[in-house]
């Protein structure tokens, strides 16, 4: 299992059309993609699951990889998030 944490920088916090492109970059991925908000947590494959968190600006948000190839897939959806969110 790999993962990161980061900080949404996005003034509209974690919006639908983050959340899409999001979506997108996980369904990349052969592993399962989580991801979590404090005691919040669902699939990142999921739009309704990643807007439920209700992250907004300057909120941490934790992305994990399990299955597959972890480590490089963590890396590529932390490229992503972090140009992106």
């Amino acid at each position: 299992m790999a993962g990161f944490k980061l900080t949404v920088k996005n003034p509209s916090g974690l919006d639908a059309r983050l959340a899409g492109a999001l979506v997108k970059e996980a369904a990349k991925c052969s592993g399962r993609v989580t991801i979590r908000k404090e005691e919040k947590a669902g699939d990142a494959m999921s739009i309704f699951n990643i807007m439920a968190l209700g992250a907004k600006c300057n909120d941490e948000v934790e992305i994990s990889v399990e299955g597959g190839d972890d480590a490089a897939e963590a890396a590529m959806l932390e490229a992503f998030a972090k140009e992106n969110i």
